[in-house]
């Protein structure tokens, strides 16, 4: 009986953990899960978890080159430099505080879109 009562709980319980996955977004992997305010906090220091998060940005945006971009010739960098587009993720994170690393990093390619058009 008791092993029937664990099993309940542990089912029940799934059903009361918040989804990370609404209609309109895909599953999100790895540092994208992360705060903007922790990304904001790891920013202030060198350590490897603010590396590897930079690492995150900057394959999702290579990502977009490689498969979400229209056109081969476009660059969501622009050809700006790491420091410059983290930069802009500093900023985003800032005014958003609420926000994921995955939100921030798709708001960055939400403004190349308009900016350019595509």
């Amino acid at each position: 009986m008791k092993t029937y009562w664990t099993l309940f709980l542990a089912v029940s319980a799934l059903f009361l953990l918040p989804a990370q996955v609404t209609a309109d977004e895909h599953p999100v992997l790895g540092q994208g899960n992360i705060s903007c305010s922790s990304w904001l906090d790891g920013r202030q220091t060198d350590n490897a978890g603010a590396t590897s998060r930079i690492a995150w940005v900057l394959g999702f945006m290579t990502a977009f080159n490689q498969y979400g971009s229209k056109s081969q010739a476009d660059d969501v960098s622009e050809g700006k430099s790491t420091e410059d587009l983290m930069a802009w993720m500093d900023d985003y994170c800032r005014q958003h505080q609420g926000d994921n690393l995955h939100r921030a990093s798709a708001a960055f390619i939400d403004e190349f879109r308009q900016r350019t058009g595509r």
